[in-house]
């Protein structure tokens, strides 16, 4: 009712409602009315001068009044108006500051960088959309940031993720009314290589009615170019053996060329290839060989060096690094008697520095025991290790000709959760009471190792038996590529000395080969109706490696070659370094990558368990990261409370180059290992790995969106494609009554007015 009385006084608009901002209650005011009415009509009452009674109800209007007009502005009154605008829209601007803008293929042989810089100043690209829209300005990389001056761009970011900073953005600008995005890069999404993240941003666009208009920068054929595509090795490797090291390499506008392909350790050349590069654009894989000279950890680089006439040439090499450390592990090597097997496999072991052996061999029906290479007098002593404790302290255990009832079941369920637990090795070899002739179906071992031993397909006969005959032994392909089956550093000349070697006499048939297990070598001669001809095969079990030597006369290979050939016993050494250099000790050392680009942080993890290999989760961990100049520095690890036994801290590299980690516990003290790796800081080359123009994503982008694709040099006429919003807002308006100058004026005319009627009428 109110409402409509000032609106019909004209003080409220017609959309217009009143409201009173006073916390004081209603039956506050009702009580402070009465109390001003009840002081203004007793101060009239009774009057010094007698009075009419229509002046007497005149002077009490008079009074009254303005007290209830100056109470009604102590209560704060406010008119409430809402008002409906249009809305102007705003324009994202995203431009690619990462390191393949540096690339000199834009129009006129700029930089990328620069063609944007001049897009956006001399040919007013931004001015145009200013005059539209709403402009807010970022560069991005990994990260978006907002810039209020694009003349500022570096092109220094180490990975290109539009993905993220599309999605970023526009996050940001949720609640506003948003007309587009205009995105201008190269197109090379790298950050998020290999995922749908870039689709998925451009359907959640879609959904929201955000287009995306897209700027591509640069061509897409690069003239001239020779790019190290991949480098792809072995990441760790026993001192003194062979591994492959593969070399994708792909070139543009060098047809037919030879180049020289240097393999760099640190600074020094240690290998030179010639290659012929392929076809326009065709990638080739070049296999060469890799033998450190020395145990360490080093960094190796592969180049070819750049041509005067290529456009990009910081992808012309790869760096990599190599684990070349000369680390030691404990084996133990049980057999069931003192067959030539077991004494020359333990002669060619022996032999080497990395392994220590203990061995256990049963010399008597009595079952007396022949102890070698223990440590301790207690070592062994009461036979085959009956804690997890004793047995975990060893690295890989080889069982020869030794039945299965030798063993407690608890020995047979120990030595599984030695392999899936601990993470150790596990050989078994062939013999006469070994493997199904061994009773082994059945046991905790027949689920440890690669092949079924319980007989062959669908469960009938084949498979089984031993065979008692000479037979060469055949490497499969996966045989011919495994480092462990290295005996020549040439993949050729390394078939040729495999069909040198003797033959061998007698092998135990076993079942087809598990899933997931790998048949390294295979008697080539045998009719496979007669049963299975695997001879060496292996499999990852659980955290750790099994592997199956199906015969018993690898002894051959050393009596019946010359004394001088080292076959028998590189064989060996490298079967073993395999299954045991690999066993994780009580503190383990990973990184989650071996090179980081410039400003990168470097995440440390270790794990720690104790020796049962069960996680301790209250350790004090540390690592101490040295850098190339020498300096060192301790980091503190802390426990990841949702990986038991994992500790992680992040480092922050101050220089590049090779860095050396090394991580310790220092408390428990119980826990005395230790466990190094590295890692590399330079610039990254992912910005420069096919480093065109993509085009088609670009494209794919804009059109999923609604949007526009044009080349830089069409980019002008963006502004008059981007549709106005088409948007209004509710804004709420309150306008405080107390200001307004009329009421003052009628409190203070109303209040004069009494005040010269009293005079007049004789009142005090």
């Amino acid at each position: 009712m109110l409402d409509s009385l000032l609106k019909s006084l004209g003080v409220l608009s017609t959309n217009g409602k009143l409201l009173f901002k006073s916390p004081l209650a209603p039956w506050g005011v009702l009580c402070i009315t009465a109390a001003i009415i009840a002081a203004v009509l007793l101060f009239y009452r009774r009057t010094t001068v007698p009075i009419s009674g229509r002046t007497r109800t005149l002077l009490i209007t008079m009074k009254l009044l303005p007290l209830l007009l100056i109470l009604v502005s102590l209560l704060e009154p406010v008119m409430v108006t809402s008002e409906v605008t249009p809305q102007q829209g705003f324009v994202l601007v995203l431009v690619d500051d990462s390191k393949s803008m540096r690339i000199q293929d834009a129009p006129g042989r700029l930089p990328r960088f620069e063609a944007v810089k001049r897009l956006m100043t001399d040919q007013e690209l931004l001015a145009s959309l200013s005059g539209r829209f709403k402009v807010r300005t970022f560069r991005f990389a990994s990260d978006a940031e907002r810039v209020e001056d694009l003349t500022r761009l570096e092109a220094s970011g180490g990975s290109t993720n539009i993905a993220g900073a599309l999605s970023q953005t526009t996050q940001e600008f949720r609640d506003l009314p948003l007309a587009g995005v205009v995105l201008v890069s190269d197109g090379a999404d790298n950050a998020s290589q290999g995922s749908n993240d870039l689709a998925g941003v451009a359907a959640a666009l879609k959904a929201q009615g955000i287009p995306v208009y897209a700027v591509g920068v640069g061509q897409e054929h690069i003239e001239k170019d020779i790019e190290i595509v991949k480098v792809a090795t072995s990441k760790t490797l026993a001192a003194g053996s062979v591994t492959d090291l593969f070399v994708t390499i792909r070139g543009h506008g060098f047809p037919g060329q030879a180049v020289d392909l240097h393999v760099k350790e640190g600074t020094r050349i240690v290998r030179t290839e010639k290659v012929e590069l392929g076809k326009d654009g065709e990638t080739k894989r070049v296999k060469l060989s890799l033998a450190p000279e020395s145990p360490g950890i080093f960094e190796y680089t592969v180049q070819v060096p750049p041509r005067p006439s290529e456009t990009i040439t910081e992808n012309n090499q790869r760096s990599f690094l190599v684990d070349n450390r000369s680390r030691t592990a404990r084996v133990l090597y049980v057999d069931g008697y003192p067959r030539k097997e077991f004494k020359f496999i333990r002669r060619a072991v022996e032999e080497d520095r990395q392994i220590q052996l203990a061995s256990l061999v049963r010399v008597s029906k009595e079952n007396r025991l022949y102890r070698q290479g223990v440590r301790t007098q207690e070592e062994l002593r009461d036979g085959y290790p009956r804690t997890k404790e004793e047995l975990f302290q060893y690295d890989t255990v080889i069982v020869g000709d030794v039945e299965a009832r030798w063993f407690t079941p608890q020995q047979l369920q120990m030595t599984e959760e030695f392999v899936s637990v601990r993470g150790g090795g596990f050989l078994m070899l062939g013999g006469d009471h070994t493997l199904a002739e061994g009773g082994y179906v059945g046991t905790p071992i027949e689920d440890v190792l690669p092949v079924r031993i319980g007989g062959g397909r669908r469960g009938s006969g084949w498979g089984t038996g031993v065979v008692d005959r000479e037979f060469r032994v055949g490497l499969t392909p996966d045989g011919k590529a495994h480092p462990m089956l290295r005996i020549a550093p040439d993949p050729d000349e390394n078939l040729r000395h495999w069909g040198r070697l003797p033959e061998l006499v007698g092998y135990n048939r076993v079942g087809e080969p598990k899933p997931g297990a790998t048949v390294l070598a295979v008697d080539q001669s045998v009719d496979l109706l007669e049963g299975s001809n695997i001879i060496l095969a292996v499999q990852r079990y659980g955290q750790g490696r099994s592997m199956v030597f199906t015969t018993a006369g690898s002894w051959r290979w050393q009596m019946l070659m010359p004394a001088v050939d080292p076959s028998h016993e590189r064989i060996w050494q490298q079967v073993v370094r395999w299954l045991a250099l690999s066993s994780p000790s009580q503190v383990t050392l990973t990184l989650d990558r071996e090179s980081y680009g410039d400003r990168e942080p470097v995440t440390i993890k270790a794990r720690v368990v104790d020796t049962a290999y069960a996680p301790v989760n209250d350790a004090s961990v540390w690592a101490q990261v040295t850098d190339p100049t020498g300096q060192s520095e301790a980091v503190e690890l802390e426990w990841t409370f949702s990986d038991g036994g994992t500790y992680r801290a992040e480092y922050h590299p101050k220089a590049g180059g090779m860095h050396r980690v090394e991580v310790f516990v220092k408390s428990p003290e119980t826990i005395t290992a230790r466990d190094q790796g590295g890692f590399s800081v330079a610039e990254s080359a992912s910005e420069y790995t096919d480093a065109v123009l993509h085009a088609d994503v670009l494209t794919r982008l804009a059109e999923t969106t609604g949007g526009q694709y044009v080349g830089i040099e069409q980019a002008r006429r963006l502004p008059d494609a981007i549709k106005p919003v088409k948007r209004t807002t509710s804004m709420v308006i309150e306008k405080d009554l107390r200001d307004i100058p009329p009421l003052f004026a009628v409190v203070v005319l109303l209040l004069s007015l009494e005040w010269v009627l009293r005079r007049r009428q004789g009142l005090a």
